[in-house]
């Protein structure tokens, strides 16, 4: 029995998911179809929060969102930050520090020989590098979880992991929220 962790940039999993499937998924039947019969060290789950004061609505919704979360055995959620932004008199949000904690995480754990192999889940190409090095280096399988279209999925994530595992809309309708 392998010990697996999975590491969740859950923004990009998010929108992976809804503009693929237009489903939402329960996270924890998710992640043990994708492990089987292995051994579940963790779940990091990584996310920027809502501003409550800049978005009342959208806080309401990740707030509960992330007490859902909470539920889950294993998952620990790990915080970035929003950080605001204007061009053209817009105001707009940007994601910092949830990319960087995910990179450090997946190779700092490979390291530590905390798993034997882990599951990325995420579109993400930014993270080949910390992907190689965790294989390379410390000889561990890191698996690229790929949801999407041919356009949206990683060809360096691809080109590095231990192996893609594509999500397909069966995948989806088995762990499905109705």
């Amino acid at each position: 029995m392998k010990k697996i962790s999975i590491y969740i940039d859950g923004s990009n999993f998010y929108f992976s998911v809804k503009n693929k499937f237009n489903r939402k998924v329960n996270i924890e039947k998710f992640c043990k179809k994708l492990i089987g019969n292995n051994k579940l060290v963790k779940i990091n789950y990584y996310v920027a929060p809502v501003e409550q004061f800049s978005n009342p609505k959208m806080y309401a919704q990740q707030q509960s969102f992330l007490e859902k979360l909470k539920k889950i055995k294993g998952l620990n959620i790990i915080f970035g930050r929003l950080e605001k932004r204007k061009r053209d008199g817009e105001t707009y949000y940007v994601e910092k520090a949830t990319d960087v904690n995910l990179a450090l995480d997946i190779v700092l754990d490979a390291q530590a020989d905390i798993y034997d192999e882990a599951f990325l889940i995420s579109n993400d190409g930014d993270f080949s590098g910390a992907v190689e090095a965790s294989i390379k280096r410390f000889k561990k399988k890191v698996n690229y979880v790929a949801i999407g279209t041919n356009k949206s999925i990683s060809y360096h994530l691809k080109k590095v992991a231990s192996k893609t595992l594509r999500i397909n809309k069966d995948f989806i309708s088995e762990v499905k929220i109705e």
